[in-house]
């Protein structure tokens, strides 16, 4: 969809929004939305993308132009409606717009001009809990000789990306592994169990 016009109420979030974001997305379309650990990446028409972070509070409400006093949120987060405040961001297109919200604003908002530099971005950041890479055999290199504890280790996205405490705990809780268990007292079959569960719970 073309974007017909983005409105910034409050640019004052973990970082402070671009100065150029309304500019930026002038009389483009977002092709595609993808994501990549806690980013979704707004793929752009002209090959720029719009990476967003939700943080602890944030969350995109969808406004329909035709529904009148319907379920916005996008996702189980807060409430299902459009709240009255805290909406700091509008996308504007021909028949919704998108609105994100966020009380705490420890979400963001950034612009990446290039696949190359997107690619860099993320290029610190471990694998997804879904990917090949996140095997045992991954576990064994990582845990080698260090003493840092389990949970940590499921909460450093160098390690895996995507997972946050609550995740992590659940994870643990499944796995029936003491938190503070340190990496190099695992066993393999204790990494299989973080493996399996990881895939369980998200």
């Amino acid at each position: 969809k073309k974007v017909k016009k983005v409105i910034i109420r409050n640019r004052n979030l973990r970082f402070k929004i671009p100065i150029n974001f309304s500019h930026f997305f002038k009389n483009l379309k977002i092709i595609r939305v993808k994501r990549f650990s806690k980013y979704l990446i707004f793929h752009l028409s002209n090959k720029t993308y719009c990476l967003l972070h939700l943080g602890m509070s944030g969350t995109i409400h969808l406004i329909y132009n035709s529904k009148k006093n319907s379920i916005t949120n996008t996702s189980f987060y807060n409430s299902p409606f459009q709240p009255k405040n805290h909406n700091h961001v509008e996308i504007i297109f021909d028949d919704l717009k998108i609105i994100y919200n966020d009380p705490r604003r420890f979400g963001f908002f950034e612009l990446i001009k290039n696949e190359d530099l997107l690619k860099k971005r993320f290029r610190h950041l471990g694998p997804e809990p879904f990917d090949d890479k996140f095997n045992i055999k991954y576990f064994n290199s990582f845990f080698k000789k260090k003493e840092k504890n389990i949970k940590n280790f499921l909460l450093d996205q160098n390690f895996v990306s995507g997972i946050g405490n609550i995740y992590a705990s659940e994870i643990l809780f499944l796995s029936k592994i003491v938190p503070t268990k340190k990496g190099n007292l695992f066993k393999k079959k204790d990494c299989k169990k973080i493996v399996i569960n990881s895939k369980k719970v998200l």
